[in-house]
């Protein structure tokens, strides 16, 4: 099976500079596994949905020139899948190429971080929480000027490609939060804060759960914050980490 694994914003391919991978031990994981080939492109990290779209489909196709592909998207990769699939980038979307795209976490309708952020600064009490929460942004070195295809009204202009191309199966995946007090690492807690007050729901500290959802939705959801998801875990170094991501991502594979 020819899988693609397209990384999220901020995010890089299979290896930073610092020798961490995104999706941490993945690819040994499913080279463990056997029967699989992997795929982890790398796209601009802090580029447009658009941008990403076209590098993503262009390593695509040079790395399965030919023959049925299954995307595993997290987060903001799973917009530009949309967007690839959308324009039809290097035919990828005719029959028999892209099989399934299965998204995790990805804003769909936006995060209300991305809204708050990228907007207009609130005046009055909210002021407060948006300096405390773009403190908290910047502690994890996000440009918070390249946010604006994340909030709501950029994630709408994506094309809703379950409607124009329904011969690729969808499926998304979310995480509610860690199990506990502490529901997401100490880093997303004021987000994770945040996203409950305006839209009273669970969220793993990026995006709510009515964002998540497309297509097929899985169910149980994931107990993880938005890093854990892909093995991260931020409050430890990764030294523990707090959701047998690989165990979900070997459950995603044998559905499809």
């Amino acid at each position: 099976m020819n899988l693609v694994f397209a990384h999220g914003y901020l995010g890089w391919s299979q290896t930073s500079p610092l020798g961490i991978n995104y999706f941490r031990g993945l690819q040994a994981y499913i080279t463990k596994l056997g029967g699989h080939a992997a795929l982890f492109p790398r796209v601009p990290p802090f580029g447009t949905y658009e941008e990403r779209a076209r590098v993503l489909a262009d390593a695509i196709q040079q790395g399965y020139p030919e023959g049925p592909i299954h995307i595993i998207a997290h987060s903001m990769g799973g917009l530009d899948s949309r967007a690839l699939i959308a324009h039809n980038l290097h035919g990828l979307s005719d029959a028999g190429r892209i099989a399934s795209l299965t998204t995790l976490s990805t804003p769909h309708r936006g995060s209300p971080v991305a809204d708050l952020l990228a907007g207009s600064k609130p005046l009055g009490p909210r002021r407060l929480l948006y300096d405390g929460i773009s403190r908290a942004i910047s502690l994890l070195g996000i440009d918070t000027g390249a946010l604006g295809d994340l909030t709501a009204e950029g994630s709408s202009k994506v094309p809703d490609v379950v409607q124009t191309h329904p011969h690729i199966r969808y499926r998304s995946y979310f995480g509610s939060g860690r199990a506990g007090l502490l529901r997401t690492c100490v880093a997303l807690a004021p987000l994770f804060q945040y996203i409950s007050a305006v839209t009273g729901q669970q969220n793993d500290g990026l995006v709510a759960q009515d964002s998540a959802k497309y297509g097929e939705v899985i169910e149980p959801f994931w107990r993880c914050d938005h890093f854990d998801m892909v093995g991260h875990n931020l409050d430890t170094a990764d030294l523990v980490l707090q959701f047998d991501h690989l165990a979900a991502y070997d459950a995603i594979i044998s559905r499809l």
